[in-house]
């Protein structure tokens, strides 16, 4: 049960990120996501020994170890894209899509809004807002830990909005079981590529 909590909350931060970027996008003047070029440089990262995950209609690709399970929730337009996870071990990463077609999201909204809604949404939240890039692209990465059910978690989201699309990549974990996994989380970070 614990280990589908993150996908529950990243649903929810997506629908209270299209809210807040409503809310918001009157104040600025944002510079469309369709605006994001991706580095000349940019090639995914090969793991070897992990397995190839594609999902043609989001276009995307990543790595995973083969020892995770994955699946691809489905079920409305807020579910991820694909979750996977340690069997029997309170970790998840999730990979979540969402469309911001003629919204003025820029990419700081975009992680502002999750960031709202995490406050909202959570006790105990504190997090760090650092510039990166994924897929190539400009990208933003939130640090955070937070309390549910009694239980501390942490985690990372690394975020860009390409062509009107907003990806969002989760990992999160058990306080206690964070470290054991953050390092293939990032690899896989790495190793995903947007494709359409």
């Amino acid at each position: 049960m614990r280990k589908h909590f993150f996908v529950i909350i990243v649903a929810l931060l997506l629908t209270v990120t299209v809210c807040v970027a409503g809310c918001t996008s009157n104040n600025t003047s944002p510079t469309p996501s369709a605006s994001a070029t991706r580095s000349a440089t940019f090639v995914p990262k090969n793991i070897s020994g992990y397995r190839n995950y594609t999902n043609s209609s989001a276009g995307i690709t990543i790595q995973y170890p083969p020892s995770w399970q994955h699946a691809e929730p489905g079920g409305g337009s807020y579910a991820p894209i694909a979750y996977f996870n340690v069997s029997g071990v309170d970790t998840s990463f999730t990979i979540v899509s969402e469309s911001f077609s003629g919204q003025s999201m820029t990419l700081d909204g975009f992680s502002q809004g999750l960031i709202t809604a995490l406050q909202q949404n959570a006790t105990n939240f504190t997090y760090t807002l650092s510039n990166t890039a994924l897929a190539g692209y400009p990208a933003q990465k939130i640090a955070f830990t937070l309390v549910s059910g009694g239980i501390t978690r942490q985690g990372i989201i690394e975020l860009t909005l390409v062509n009107d699309t907003g990806y969002a990549l989760t990992y999160e974990a058990a306080q206690d079981v964070y470290p054991t996994y953050v390092g293939i989380a990032q690899n896989m970070m790495q190793s995903f590529n947007i494709t359409g």
